[in-house]
């Protein structure tokens, strides 16, 4: 007759305690290693700053028509300095121009400019199609020259008070431009253009600066 070793249902409470301790061991180790792992991950980093804007490249494009307004902004219709053409601009005689010296200035000496001229009048009457018109270039320097008058060369066509053609001319930074007007009445001017009351002609000085 044999007897069958009995085995205990449960581990002992020593064992269940060593078990407990090899597991936190364990868990421990693992933190360890987590956290070495965290420490040896170093990281650097750097910055720059820089700035944008458009103070530094604007351009101004001032005008002179005559002595008594000086050098101007005349930025819009309203506030149009005066071309005055002399007297005889409002008594035209055929064949017999009047001039009307105009000055250009950039003053921010930063860019030049390219400047568009254009002419506009308020409305049509019995002159607009006959008196022509023609600019020439004097030059520059801050003083106003004095042969804007028939002593001045290089005039060149701007069409007819009523049928205008586009003139350009150029500024540089910081320089001065001087252009010669000349308006005249056609010579084949009839009877018809006689006792036409003055109507105003506004002339644009559109300035566009392509300087990098």
């Amino acid at each position: 007759m044999s007897t069958t070793p009995q085995t205990s249902p449960t581990a002992s409470p020593k064992q269940n305690r060593r078990k407990k301790t090899r597991a936190i061991m364990a868990s421990g180790l693992v933190l360890g290693v987590g956290a070495a792992v965290t420490l040896a991950a170093w990281s650097d980093t750097a910055w720059g700053v820089s700035e944008f804007g458009t103070t530094g490249s604007d351009f101004n494009i001032q005008a002179h028509f005559n002595a008594t307004e000086g050098w101007n902004e005349f930025v819009t219709k309203d506030k149009a300095g005066t071309m005055q053409f002399g007297p005889a601009s409002k008594a035209l005689v055929p064949g017999v121009p009047v001039y009307q010296l105009v000055g250009l200035h950039e003053n921010k000496g930063k860019l030049g400019a390219d400047v568009t001229i254009a002419q506009q009048s308020v409305a049509s009457n019995a002159l607009t199609s006959k008196v022509a018109v023609s600019i020439a270039e004097l030059g520059g320097g801050s003083t106003p020259p004095s042969n804007c008058s028939a002593a001045a060369t290089n005039f060149k066509p701007a069409g007819t008070l009523v049928a205008p053609t586009t003139s350009t001319t150029r500024v540089e930074k910081n320089d001065y431009k001087w252009l010669c007007f000349r308006a005249e009445l056609a010579p084949t001017a009839g009877l018809d253009s006689a006792g036409i009351a003055p109507a105003p002609v506004f002339w644009n000085f559109d300035a566009q600066s392509d300087d990098a």
